[in-house]
C-alpha cells in the first residue's frame, strides 16, 4: 500500500452555498505527515497554509484528524473530517470548521479532493522538518513544497516542478522565503544523499538542520 499521494481540491462548499474553487490547492502526504497549500487564484496569495502530522480516526468510514505543527492562521485545534467516495472515484470530505467569510464561525463545509499522479522524477517521496520547528520541506517525485512560519516575517511558501526540458521551475514563491532551501537555485548540491536518508535522520541543508519525519521509495 502506497503511503504517498497528492491531492488537489476540486470545489469548496460552505452549507448551504453552492460550491466554488477560489484557491489552487495542493496537498502531499508521506507517512504520516502532511503539507497543505491553498493558494488564492485572484492574487497569487497564501489563503492557507499548513504543515503537520495526519492521524486516521477509523477507515469504515473514514474519517482523519490533523495536527497543524504549523498554520498560517496561527495556533488551532486539530480538524477532523469524514470521506466518501464519489462514483467518479474523488474523494468528498465533510465537517465543520471556521469560515473566514463568516467572520469565523464555524460553519459545515464539503471539500472534493482528486488524487494526481507525481510528476516525473526521482523516485522518493519525504517530508523534512526543521529543528526548530518552523519549516516543512516535501518532496514527491518531480514536486517540491515548502512552508515556513516565521514569527516576525511572517508565513512564506514555495512550490515548485520539475520537467525534463526546462528542469525544475518555480510555481510560487510567496512571503518570507529567504533562507527557505529551493531545488531551483541549488537542489542538486543540497539535496544529493536524499536516497541515503531514514526516518529519524538529522541532515543539514544549507547550514540549517532538519527531522525526516517521512521517506518513501517509490
Amino acid at each position: 500500500m502506497m503511503s504517498y499521494d497528492i491531492s488537489t481540491r476540486v470545489s469548496l462548499r460552505w452549507l448551504p452555498d453552492p460550491p466554488s474553487e477560489p484557491s489552487d490547492v495542493l496537498v502531499y502526504n508521506v507517512g504520516h505527515y502532511f503539507l497543505d497549500l491553498r493558494v488564492l487564484k485572484a492574487d497569487r496569495s497564501i489563503q492557507w497554509a499548513m504543515a503537520g502530522e495526519k492521524q486516521i480516526i477509523s477507515t469504515e468510514p473514514l474519517k482523519c484528524r490533523w495536527l497543524k505543527i504549523i498554520d498560517s492562521f496561527g495556533a488551532s485545534e486539530p480538524d477532523e473530517a469524514s470521506f466518501t467516495t464519489l462514483p467518479n472515484g474523488d474523494e468528498l470530505e465533510t465537517g465543520s470548521m471556521p469560515c473566514p467569510e463568516r467572520g469565523g464561525a464555524a460553519t459545515k463545509y464539503e471539500e472534493v479532493w482528486r488524487n494526481l499522479n507525481p510528476r516525473e522524477g526521482v523516485e522518493h517521496a519525504w517530508i523534512l522538518q526543521s529543528v526548530d520547528g518552523n519549516i516543512f520541506l516535501g518532496r514527491i517525485g518531480g514536486g517540491y513544497m515548502a512552508l515556513r512560519e516565521g514569527k516576525r516575517e511572517g508565513f512564506g511558501a514555495r512550490r515548485e516542478e520539475w520537467d525534463i526540458a526546462n528542469g525544475w521551475n518555480v510555481k510560487y514563491e510567496i512571503g518570507s522565503v529567504n533562507g527557505v532551501p529551493s531545488f531551483a537555485a541549488h537542489g542538486k548540491i543540497m539535496f544529493d544523499k536524499e536516497e541515503s536518508w531514514k526516518v529519524g535522520n538529522i541532515i543539514t541543508i544549507s547550514g540549517n538542520e532538519y527531522i525526516v519525519r517521512a521517506w518513501e521509495d517509490m
